[in-house]
């Protein structure tokens, strides 16, 4: 047979490609809510799970070493995107080269790719993954808090009504 040629559905069943209507199994829908926390039950607050990124630097060097490959590595980098910057702008809107303008446009575009280069170099780091777990961590309690509160508010609105 070609790549173009169709297949009816009974020479797909004369293959045993179709399934049989007997096979056919839905899945299970547990529809069952689980019931609600008691208010006074006590509950451990502790996140007791070890940290998910570990890291074990071993540093023969100092942070102001980093520092500076971090401006090595990117500082080039930054200064073509200012110049490109600086071009486009010159070209097609008109900017004189030596002006001040043209100091402005390449000082602020430098600026900016070197703070958004700066902020994702840093939350990549070692010391920025840490602080983004320790933060989800923290995120995790206070919505459990939210989610007590909000069942608790439920349940006194409750009584309330009976009363």
């Amino acid at each position: 047979m070609g790549n173009n040629e169709k297949i009816t559905l009974d020479q797909q069943r004369a293959m045993g490609l179709r399934p049989q209507a007997g096979n056919y199994v839905p899945a299970r829908i547990d529809r069952r809510a689980a019931p609600p926390l008691p208010i006074n039950s006590e509950i451990n607050m502790t996140i007791d799970a070890p940290p998910a990124a570990t890291q074990h630097i071993e540093f023969r060097s100092s942070a102001v070493d980093r520092a500076k490959g971090f401006l090595i590595a990117s500082v080039p980098l930054y200064a073509g995107f200012a110049f490109v910057v600086l071009l486009v702008s010159i070209f097609f809107a008109g900017v004189p080269f030596l002006s001040l303008s043209a100091l402005i446009i390449f000082w602020l575009s430098f600026v900016a790719a070197w703070i958004v280069g700066y902020g994702w170099t840093l939350s990549v780091s070692a010391e920025g993954v840490s602080f983004f777990e320790a933060r989800q961590k923290w995120d995790v309690i206070k919505e459990e808090q939210r989610r007590r509160w909000a069942h608790y508010d439920k349940l006194m609105e409750v009584q309330d009504d009976e009363s």
